[in-house]
């Protein structure tokens, strides 16, 4: 249905009366609202479609980190020190070399402008705001990264008013409930509009001088997910249309993926199920900065894989993506239960008890040998991990993997298990395009008229594997504004 401010329908609408848009813009999320706000300011004919019934995308469910350097809110900080320069940099650094130059350096030099812009039009960040980064991992080397109090929706509500008063004024039809099945190409491979289908189940041809894809990712696509980077997709814990149709789209005109190598899957979380794809559950406390560990950490065959006082969450994190499975299981005895404060915050020792009763995730045997069997790890290696661990704690300190906090053998049954599974809520693989954020064809030729931004690139293009301070959804919005303010209408 078409809507306009505040999304009611507006029947009967297919076509502008030129007969197209200067801009069909599939998807309405953080890339595609600004794009098409932009756009429409300029005089421009947009049409922003979206397969939900809301426009937002994965800003409903963001936690709202943005990042710029020269704003407005590091000035009310006393910070003039920092330039996109100073920005190109730490990003490069951050992601290990591994974000796409192109666009990081594109990002580094519209963040600014976007960030002030939302700033202007009521975005409050925490009174504490801007910071470097987060504890744990590497930040950035001035204070640049900020959010607001309500998260991603806070970014969505200057958003969502923009938009409105672009489609009050008759600039932008916004059309929901309609998802894109296939691009309209002419005879020279150019693309001149999409094919979708609405809520009825009509087949839509709507036509523009540029369709941009602002889609998002595919995460919330088990089969896809696991065809990209060779994992399954273990948590449904992102927006439920990261269904991966703007990649299809792109891939059909010609275009190619890159960042299937780039996939980061976190520490770990407790899973509701082992059926998967499943819901994020608890997540046991694996950052040393907040609780030292007293269990070990071992991998399907038994085998510890890291110190687990290993003080970098980029270390930890990096290390589980090369697990089998990206499975552990976390492991620890009677004693230790006893002494130990609780590794999952907000639980009481009762709590935890009972989920060795009842959870899937959950395990516990009067022995290492039942353990692993129920735990789903290598008996033999488990046996010796454990043998080995606890020769390093009698002798204080001589632990192969380095491990310093060494507080008491495994030794006294019951002994306890409790699965992690590393999960990722964004996508790394995207579609491949040049400066000017056109898709590109193997060869390298642009596809005519065909633009991509925002997730649809990948985490990988401006993350690498690693993170780098807001650096999903300031690429979003800035490089949607920017193709909205100086694409040709």
């Amino acid at each position: 249905m078409f809507v306009t401010a505040p999304w009611r329908a507006r029947a009967g609408v297919l076509a502008p009366a030129g007969g197209r848009w200067d801009f069909v813009i599939v998807g309405a999320g953080t890339a595609g609202m600004p794009a098409a706000i932009f756009a429409a300011r300029r005089g421009a004919r947009v049409l922003l479609l979206d397969a939900a019934g809301d426009v937002g995308g994965t800003l409903h469910l963001a936690d709202g980190e943005i990042a710029a350097a020269g704003t407005r809110a590091q000035l009310a900080k006393g910070i003039t020190d920092d330039s996109p320069d100073r920005h190109y940099a730490d990003i490069l650094r951050l992601s290990g070399g591994r974000a796409d130059p192109r666009i990081a350096r594109r990002v580094a030099d519209e963040a600014p402008a976007m960030v002030n812009w939302l700033l202007d039009n009521g975005l409050v960040p925490l009174p504490e705001h801007p910071i470097t980064g987060h504890p744990g991992r590497d930040g950035y080397s001035v204070a640049r990264y900020l959010w607001g109090k309500e998260k991603g929706r806070a970014l969505l509500t200057v958003l969502r008013r923009e938009l409105a008063a672009e489609v009050g004024r008759g600039r932008v039809d916004v059309q929901l409930d309609t998802r894109v099945r296939s691009l309209l190409v002419d005879g020279n491979g150019a693309v001149t509009g999409v094919r979708a289908h609405d809520a009825s189940r009509r087949v839509l041809e709507l036509h523009g001088r540029h369709v941009l894809l602002t889609t998002g990712g595919y995460a919330m696509n088990p089969g896809l997910f696991e065809r990209l980077v060779g994992q399954p997709a273990y948590a449904a814990s992102s927006y439920p249309y990261s269904q991966g149709d703007g990649l299809e789209l792109a891939t059909s005109a010609g275009g190619y993926l890159r960042g299937q190598d780039l996939h980061r899957c976190g520490s770990g979380s407790i899973l509701t199920s082992n059926r998967f794809p499943a819901r994020v559950y608890a997540r046991f406390t694996t950052m040393p900065q907040q609780r030292l560990p007293w269990e070990i950490w071992v991998d399907s065959g038994g085998r510890r894989f890291i110190r687990e006082d290993e003080p970098s969450l980029l270390v930890r994190e990096q290390t589980v993506v090369r697990l089998p499975e990206l499975r552990y299981a976390i492991v620890f005895d009677r004693g230790i239960l006893d002494a130990a404060p609780i590794g999952i915050p907000g639980w009481t020792r009762e709590q935890l008890l009972t989920h060795f009763e009842t959870h899937p995730m959950f395990a516990h045997a009067d022995s290492l040998d039942a353990l692993a069997t129920r735990a789903r790890i290598d008996a033999t290696g488990l046996q010796q991990t454990v043998r080995d661990y606890n020769t390093a704690v009698a002798r204080r300190g001589r632990d192969a993997l380095g491990r310093e906090h060494l507080p008491r053998a495994i030794s006294q049954p019951p002994f306890y298990a409790i699965t992690q599974l590393g999960h990722s809520a964004t996508s790394s693989a995207g579609i491949v395009v040049d400066g000017a954020l056109r898709v590109l064809r193997g060869g390298g030729a642009p596809v005519p008229n065909l633009y991509a931004a925002g997730e649809v690139l990948g985490s990988g293009a401006t993350l690498g594997n690693a993170f780098v301070p807001g650096m999903m959804l300031t690429p979003a919005m800035s490089l949607g504004r920017w193709l909205g303010q100086t694409l040709p209408i």
